[in-house]
């Protein structure tokens, strides 16, 4: 089921801060329609899925899945803002026998092996933000729990032939750009083919949330709504799936049975990507256990507001205002809207 939530606009998005409270609209990925994420009413999303068509540009292992460069963004800036990040899949420096960063080798794109929190600072930041000075790095952390959950994805038959790893962490950061002070955090999954894997590696789930430095803790909940809020389109995915393996057929047969452990790691990935996503952030900031009383269901979901109602569709509606009810608001026109319990 998707799930839409709606918010009371009190006054207009700024930069110092959301307002008291917020409409989020379920909005399509631009190009390729593959997921839908809320977002705030007046917010873009930019960019989405993209695919590498020269096998120049990243090797032809990065030409067989789509790629996301997807951003939702307050204003054209982007001055509060989410965004993911492409996965790439990677050959290390030190097995792409003097190939340089950025050059192709063994169908992969070359790029030196980091560990997740290195990965962020030295990779992903320029990448997204080559305007930025002056950074610095405020905080530090690995995530063990997330990349547990992404090792147990990979299917167990895999994991008797091969030995991958994996590492995560969160990363926050304070830098400059074109005149402003942000406050931005980062974070990553490192999937580390191993011993048998000839040196490749990938960076999985990259992505950070930013505001003003000033202005970040009041937007962090908003932001954390947006990231755990993405559903994707089944018929999408099962078109993907079918076109991976067409356009595998493009590799040399040596290739073939990298690829198809990529695609199987990813199969099996997604199986568990709608939790590991819906948790992910909540767990690094505020969140709590409500009884949904359609359904009887308990659902993690941000505690960042002090009430929460639900319909029978799963529409919800967040406030701070305790005497507020939805049912009775003649601007909202809505019905059958019942408080959500926080336990």
């Amino acid at each position: 089921m998707i799930r839409a939530f709606v918010l009371l606009a009190a006054c207009l998005l700024s930069a110092q801060g959301p307002p008291r409270a917020l409409v989020f609209e379920r909005r399509a990925e631009p190009r390729e329609k593959a997921l839908t994420l809320l977002v705030p009413r007046g917010w873009s999303l930019e960019g989405g899925a993209f695919r590498i068509l020269d096998e120049r540009h990243g090797g032809a292992l990065n030409m067989t899945e789509c790629k996301f460069d997807l951003a939702a963004k307050s204003d054209p800036a982007g001055t509060v803002m989410i965004r993911w990040l492409p996965e790439m899949l990677c050959v290390d420096g030190s097995r792409a026998f003097g190939n340089r960063e950025g050059a192709v080798f063994n169908n992969a794109l070359v790029r030196n092996k980091r560990d997740a929190g290195r990965f962020l600072v030295e990779v992903a930041v320029p990448y997204a933000h080559p305007r930025a000075r002056n950074l610095v790095v405020r905080d530090r952390r690995n995530l063990p729990a997330l990349a547990a959950a992404y090792r147990q994805a990979v299917p167990r038959e895999l994991m008797t032939v091969t030995d991958m790893g994996y590492q995560a962490a969160l990363v926050t950061v304070a830098y400059e750009e074109d005149g402003r002070r942000y406050l931005e955090r980062l974070l990553t999954v490192i999937e580390d083919y191993g011993r048998a894997g000839g040196g490749l590696w990938k960076n999985r789930m990259t992505l950070f949330i930013r505001a003003p430095e000033e202005a970040f803790a009041a937007w962090e909940p908003v932001l954390a709504v947006i990231q755990g809020s993405g559903d994707w389109n089944p018929r999408w995915i099962e078109g993907e799936l079918r076109g991976q393996g067409q356009r595998q057929r493009i590799l040399d047969r040596t290739q073939q049975d990298l690829q198809r452990l990529d695609r199987e790691i990813a199969e099996g990935r997604r199986r568990t990507q709608e939790s590991i996503q819906r948790d992910m952030y909540l767990t690094l900031t505020t969140q709590n256990d409500y009884r949904n009383p359609f359904t009887g269901r308990i659902e993690r979901d941000t505690a960042a507001w002090k009430r929460r109602w639900v319909n029978a569709s799963g529409n919800l509606i967040y406030t701070d205002d305790t005497s507020y009810d939805p049912n009775r608001d003649p601007a909202l026109k809505v019905q059958g809207y019942q408080l959500s319990q926080g336990r």
